[in-house]
């Protein structure tokens, strides 16, 4: 009996002590979460544009600050934030999910900060990413107009639009002072975009007038108000657009002129001072390994030949007869491969890429264990970019789930755009790819609002890693019903090996631009203007292109190794919505949420 009662008390003390410590981990959780909460609304605070972008209704009438002098402001944030993430937590003390916000927001901090001594070796605009264009997208996107307020704070935006576009002409021209260019091939494309801007295009078979001002007008026709008001808010817009938004332009565009004077050249970043240090960041800021320029060439030349394998059996199989680069030319110049360069053309192509995406709809099921909460529309890319960017690309809708995500298909030159790959396109960039991706991170409540906003240079790996996985996954899921399809996924899987070969070969090896080109052109069937455009975007943003690949190859070793271990208690449905469920993280922390995952399967 002595005995049985000191049991009794013995286990009520470990209950007792179990509830204590759970409590603790329960109290530095939400003082975590708390802390990482303040650190995201004082970002929403201090940066208008990104409150925007995230539907957040405040300082609709502002721009974000681009000095130098809030530059410095933000890295001593950085750095405070990161101290008090060292000094004021205990890590053992944290809930499992709160560690991993933790090391996640370590890691993005960390990067920051070490991003930031290389300040003015990175491009500050490019032809994809830019003030020049975040600018405009946000005003049509993220500028919603259900009031007069809304219009006037977008007139009030339009008006000083000068000082953030003069903010970013100061820093190019202390990047000037201190030797440090754009790339040449790069400024006609950054040149041509701003003045679509601040033109009134008549571009081919579209018809507009000014962009921002055919928005706004379609916008303020919803209000109830009277047509005076309308037209009074009307020739507002259009006094903001000619005293002061295309001035602003007007200077932006000068400035890539003057630009032009100095020794610009298409040259890699070895031709920058500690340009091989330099690189090797970039690699390691978007793949989020260790990885060296050697590896990469030496790997993409592998998978390029691989590919190219696999090419030559569905070159058998539809019986053509020619080598490999005969059949790239085939499909290139062909008309049954591609939409005729009209508006008819171009009809039919959405209504088809409606259809692929429905089909892929129907079967998420068999890939993923959890519903998807958010739609998926597809739209024409807007003028201003279509010429510059890449021939689509994604965007998340609203977390709430109200604003669908939106493919934007360029389609300015359909003879650029072949029906053989516009099914792995389309999933790449919808489903399964990016925008399932965003909906099953926008529905998990314990990531933190400061880690579901997406920062297009952290995380790549992850982020187009999983894209690039989701044009192999389609196959699985029976979605390429003609060998052409499949013949264009591996186009796309070899067009991003090719980019681990010239990425690496411009800023690594020095190769020339025309090499670059010349490299795709012999070993793709993409288009030579698609090819151009390629090179030029990892002329503008080095390291970048290559996280594809990695990414993917980290995704599908993980598989691979999580199905040995697990034999028959493995399940791609769950092990997708492991990878998928955290939000982006660095390849090194989703590696050891699915080594614990393993680990609790298997008991």
């Amino acid at each position: 009996m002595v005995k049985y009662f000191r049991d009794i008390i013995l286990l009520s003390f470990f209950a007792l002590a179990g509830c204590a410590l759970e409590q603790k981990e329960n109290d530095e959780s939400q003082r975590f979460a708390d802390f990482i909460e303040a650190v995201y609304q004082r970002r929403i605070a201090s940066h208008p544009m990104l409150a925007a972008q995230l539907g957040v209704d405040k300082d609709q009438d502002k721009w974000d600050d681009f000095s130098m002098e809030r530059r410095e402001e933000e890295i001593g944030l950085h750095q405070r934030d990161l101290l008090t993430l060292h000094q004021e937590f205990d890590y053992e003390r944290l809930e499992e999910e709160t560690q991993l916000n933790y090391r996640a927001f370590e890691a993005d901090l960390e990067l920051r900060i070490e991003r930031d001594l290389w300040r003015y070796h990175i491009s500050p605009i490019n032809q994809i990413v830019g003030l020049h264009l975040e600018i405009v997208g946000i005003l049509k996107n993220s500028h919603p107009i259900e009031s007069v307020t809304d219009a006037r704070a977008y007139i009030t935006r339009m008006v000083a639009v000068g000082t953030p576009l003069d903010q970013f002409i100061k820093f190019l021209k202390i990047r000037e002072e201190k030797g440090f260019f754009l790339s040449k091939s790069v400024i006609p494309r950054l040149i041509g975009a701003a003045r679509s801007i601040i033109a009134d295009p008549v571009e081919g078979d579209r018809k507009d007038s000014n962009i921002l001002l055919v928005d706004f007008s379609r916008k303020i026709s919803h209000l109830d108000i009277s047509e005076q008001n309308k037209t009074q808010l009307v020739t507002d817009v259009k006094q903001a657009l000619r005293q002061h938004f295309i001035p602003a332009y007007q200077r932006l565009i000068r400035a890539f002129e003057d630009h032009q004077k100095f020794d610009v050249n298409d040259r890699g970043v070895w031709r920058m001072p500690d340009g091989d240090q330099f690189y090797q960041f970039l690699l390691r800021q978007f793949t989020t390994t260790d990885i060296t320029a050697d590896e990469v060439h030496s790997y993409g030349l592998s998978e390029v030949a691989r590919i190219h394998q696999e090419m030559e059996q569905i070159k058998k199989k539809v019986a053509f007869d020619g080598d490999l680069k005969a059949f790239f030319d085939h499909l290139k110049t062909s008309p049954q491969f591609h939409y005729p360069n009209t508006e008819q053309g171009r009809a039919d192509y959405l209504q088809d890429t409606n259809l692929i995406v429905a089909q892929a709809k129907d079967r998420i099921e068999t890939i993923l264990s959890v519903p998807m909460q958010h739609d998926l529309i597809i739209k024409r890319m807007e003028a201003y970019r279509e010429k510059s960017a890449p021939i689509a690309f994604y965007e998340g809708g609203e977390a709430e789930g109200d604003t669908p995500g939106t493919i934007y298909l360029g389609m300015y030159d359909m003879a650029g755009i072949g029906r053989y790959d516009m099914n792995s396109l389309l999933y790449h960039e919808g489903i399964p790819g990016h925008h399932m991706q965003l909906s099953i991170m926008q529905s998990q409540k314990h990531i933190p609002n400061l880690r579901k906003y997406y920062v297009w240079w952290s995380n790549t790996a992850f982020t187009e890693g999983w894209a690039l996985y989701a044009e192999y996954l389609a196959k699985e899921m029976g979605l390429y019903t003609d060998p052409y399809a499949e013949f264009g996924r591996l186009a796309g899987e070899l067009w991003r090996a090719c980019r681990l070969v010239v990425d690496s070969g411009l800023h690594a090896k020095r190769w020339t631009r025309q090499q670059s080109i010349d490299y795709f052109n012999e070993n793709t069937a993409n288009s030579e203007e698609n090819n151009a455009r390629e090179v030029d975007r990892y002329l503008a943003v080095p390291g970048q292109a290559i996280a594809f690949k990695i990414g993917m190859r980290k995704i599908l070793q993980l598989r691979e190794k999580a199905r040995l271990q697990l034999l028959d208690k493995f399940d791609v449905r769950e092990f997708h919505y492991i990878i998928l469920k955290n939000g982006p993280l660095p390849l090194h922390l989703l590696e050891g949420e699915v080594d614990h995952w393993v680990k609790n399967k298997k008991g």
